[in-house]
């Protein structure tokens, strides 16, 4: 497909826009029944379009470094990649900062059942967010009105573009599980009878999800548990039932989750959170989190040079000590808290935290600029809703109720600022909440055009008909289900011996530790990785061929910056293979069609960092 088709959606913001009003108009202008497919098929392009953009281009429609070349793995990502490979090896993850494990278990599932394509799994991701979006979208539309859609749907799309497609990222399960639990909050907030207490419930699980899987607001649960209360129009006993319900269906979810890590994390390691919350006791970032935690390691290790074993169990004892500092300053300058909750709130909306990052490419200022004051205007207009509830108008009853997860989910992000810090990470560490808190926009732009919608034009959003949940709890649920059998039924975790080493770090360290030019490596034995064929320029990009144009053109930078001279030094016929423990192999065309790898003497019997290897036949000056 020609890239000056993909452009307008994956560069620009007016025909994202175009999208969304089409998605939501379609089935208002046809009205007749199974009209709502015309709105997948729309969404459906939109996220496929995202993708062709790697597979044509080599490189990501938003610039995001968690991507190298359109489909490798980088940086945070090339962490899942490793601790996927880790447990297709039958090990458990070696180690892990926190309960990070869902997705890397997702992850290696689908390389398992794709047989390490990368294109295949990144296409199947891409249809699982495409019906999860879908399935919120629908019930935004149908229970909202379609200005509140399109608005939702814009938003939501947005952050699929920038942080999501074609990405190995946690932010994808977080925000698949996100959209879900959105879909079935909705729904149940338009229900009334016994449906209503499991959609909830289902929600909230699913939404406990999705934080397990993306860490950060989880003060929004609680906040959505006392949310059941108002809820439920029913007597006092129903309306506690709800709320024990709730909070039953959160205590599953996080249960559920602590059995899942302790099955498959060997060596639990305090989260990486403590970094941020560290430097937010300070004053400062996550980067004086991590330099304490050096310091505390050099204390322990005394400066000598340890090896994987003994340096991660180091590791584990400074973040414990990491975490009991931070407690006990919380503990004697519990106002530092607030201190820190004021730095948080600044930079959220100095930073327009929740529409714009620096990390990539973001939509154009004038758009992320009316999604801030629409969501504010949504957040007031919701106090409105709830305030002057008994004078409101019929066709304003649902807003009312959906006002209530409003609340709960903008005082959830408020309250969790000093916790999970906007600076750590920007928009993509809110991933999982960011559906909910797209209602805010949503509940502005929608309900400003009630309010002032002529009365012939009146909506009656309850006696439309109900939204479709099913997509929303079959993903969801299936999600689940799959990441809580895979570990001992579907990757038969333990089965392999556990002092054994996975292939690829046996490779480094064989390289590292080499006297002499070692012989060549057959790349068979390295249980899969996944390789980009260079071409000359006269053919097109279609990952995994790649084009030496944008072979050179999209070369990786931040790690790999002083590497770049090399890269674009690398003739077509050449392979680049990504190996687990952040390894690049660069193969000449003799490597490559005997799929082996013949290092450079300058290469071996030292650490490489960049763990980057270019075989011996390569013509390449300055390494």
């Amino acid at each position: 497909m020609p890239v000056t088709w993909l452009r307008p959606l994956c560069k620009g913001t007016y025909s994202v826009l175009l999208a969304c009003v089409t998605a939501a108009a379609l089935p208002f202008l046809l009205r007749q029944k199974g009209m709502s497919a015309w709105s997948l098929a729309v969404i459906s392009i939109v996220q496929a379009v995202f993708q062709a953009w790697c597979y044509n281009t080599g490189s990501h429609p938003a610039g995001n470094e968690l991507q190298i070349w359109g489909i490798l793995p980088s940086t945070d990502s090339q962490l899942y990649f490793t601790t996927a490979s880790q447990l297709l090896d039958g090990q458990r993850i070696a180690v892990m900062f926190g309960g990070r494990h869902p997705f890397p278990v997702l992850f290696a599932l689908l390389l398992k059942i794709c047989d390490h394509d990368f294109r295949l799994v990144t296409m199947v991701l891409t249809l699982l967010m495409t019906f999860a979006t879908w399935s919120a979208f629908e019930a935004v539309r149908l229970r909202l009105g379609g200005i509140a859609a399109t608005t939702f749907l814009a938003c939501v799309t947005m952050y699929i573009r920038s942080h999501c497609a074609g990405l190995f990222v946690s932010e994808q399960l977080g925000l698949l599980y996100g959209l879900c639990a959105t879909a079935l909050l909705i729904e149940s907030a338009a229900r009334q009878e016994k449906a209503k207490a499991w959609l909830y419930c289902g929600g909230l699980f699913f939404l406990t999800q999705a934080l397990n899987a993306r860490p950060a607001a989880y003060v929004t649960l609680p906040f959505l548990v006392l949310a059941a209360w108002p809820l439920c129009y029913n007597s006092g006993l129903a309306r506690g039932r709800m709320v024990i319900l709730s909070a039953l269906a959160v205590t599953a979810s996080l249960v559920l989750h602590a059995v899942t890590y302790r099955e498959v994390v060997a060596m639990r390691v305090p989260s990486n959170a403590w970094y941020c919350i560290y430097g937010e006791l300070k004053g400062g970032t996550w980067i004086d989190g991590v330099k304490r935690a050096m310091q505390l390691f050099k204390e322990r290790s005394g400066g000598a040079t340890l090896d994987w074993e003994k340096s991660i169990r180091i590791e584990r004892l400074v973040m414990r000590e990491l975490r009991d500092e931070c407690l006990s300053e919380i503990k004697r300058h519990p106002t530092k808290l607030i201190k820190s909750w004021q730095r948080g709130l600044r930079f959220l909306w100095s930073k327009n935290t929740l529409f714009r990052a620096d990390s990539a490419e973001m939509p154009a200022p004038w758009f992320t600029e009316s999604a801030r004051w629409c969501t504010l205007f949504g957040a007031l207009l919701s106090l409105l809703f709830l305030l002057k509830r008994q004078q409101l108008p019929a066709k304003l009853t649902l807003y009312t109720r959906i006002s209530w997860l409003n609340m709960a989910a903008l005082f959830g992000l408020l309250m969790s600022l000093p916790f999970a810090p906007p600076s750590a990470g920007e928009t993509r560490i809110y991933a999982a909440t960011l559906p909910l808190l797209f209602l805010l926009p949503a509940t502005g732009a929608g309900g400003l055009y009630l309010l002032l919608a002529n009365r012939r034009r009146r909506v009656d959003q309850e006696g439309q008909s109900p939204a479709s949940a099913g997509p929303a709890v079959l993903i969801a649920g299936g999600l689940s289900l799959v990441i809580a059998l895979s570990p001992g039924f579907l990757l038969r975790i333990g089965s392999a011996p556990k002092n054994r080493r996975h292939p690829a770090r046996l490779l480094a360290e064989k390289l590292a530790q080499a006297a002499r030019t070692p012989r060549a490596f057959d790349l068979g034995l390295l249980e899969r990785g996944y390789q980009l064929h260079v071409v000359d320029e006269s053919q097109r990009t279609w990952l995994p061929v790649i084009s030496k144009k944008d072979f050179d053109a999209h070369a990786p930078g931040e790690r790999y910056l002083s590497l770049r001279s090399a890269f674009r030094q690398v003739p077509p016929g050449s392979e680049v293979v990504v190996l687990p423990y952040w390894i690049l192999l660069v193969l000449d065309s003799q490597d490559a069609h005997a799929h082996t790898f013949t290092p450079r003497p300058s290469q071996t019997g030292r650490l490489v960092l960049p763990a980057v290897y270019f075989s011996k036949g390569l013509n390449i000056s300055g390494l």
